[in-house]
């Protein structure tokens, strides 16, 4: 008689939460101080630097662990209701990341180039920064909303993610609020690492 447990380690995924429940208010409380000024955060979205390495990093582990949440949900709770939204989400945060490109044109094209068409490319930031915030914020809200359906079958960490999903979809939503997320989503980072960490079920093999 032996023991196996019954799902795969979740520990990098809920590690990946804790580092991206830290880093993510800082690369955003830096970002903000630029938001009013228009000159500076040109300058900042025309350059490669520091705060382009945070914001690739916080896309890449965002959707790491959101792929792993699929995968946990598929594997544990037989759930599968919310796949399509994740790829979804996977997909628009590739897109938004694919902005760097933008940086990355400004640093190689000749400066004659860049200054004449640094408002077009900021602009073309910016929107494709308020679009995908907008989109994944219908896609939190989505997926909320369904977990929400089967709350009686999830457990409690689950019932708590989605509701703070559901809050954050509405705050995304809205644009003139999404500042708020800087706080709320480091909470729902907790909440997952917490549930991807928590001691693994097991069952008996005779």
């Amino acid at each position: 008689m032996c023991i196996r447990d019954r799902n795969k380690d979740y520990l990098l995924p809920g590690v990946a939460a804790i580092f991206l429940a830290v880093i993510s208010p800082i690369y955003w409380l830096g970002m903000s101080q630029w938001i009013g000024d228009y000159y500076v955060l040109g300058q900042n979205m025309m350059s490669l630097g520091f705060s382009d390495i945070l914001f690739a990093s916080i896309l890449l582990l965002t959707i790491y662990i959101y792929l792993n949440l699929k995968n946990i949900l598929n594997e544990q709770l037989n759930f599968n209701n919310i796949d399509l939204l994740v790829w979804i989400y996977v997909a628009i945060n590739i897109l938004w990341m694919s902005t760097l490109l933008l940086d990355i044109a400004s640093t190689v094209l000749p400066e004659n180039i860049v200054t004449q068409t640094k408002d077009t490319f900021l602009n073309i930031g910016l929107s494709m920064s308020i679009g995908a915030i907008v989109i994944l914020g219908i896609i939190d809200l989505l997926i909320g909303i369904l977990l929400l359906t089967k709350s009686t079958e999830l457990p409690t960490l689950l019932k708590i993610f989605a509701i703070m999903s559901v809050v954050q979809g509405v705050i995304g939503i809205t644009v003139v609020f999404a500042a708020t997320l800087i706080f709320i989503f480091p909470i729902t980072m907790i909440i997952l690492a917490v549930f991807f960490l928590r001691k693994p079920e097991s069952i008996e093999i005779v």
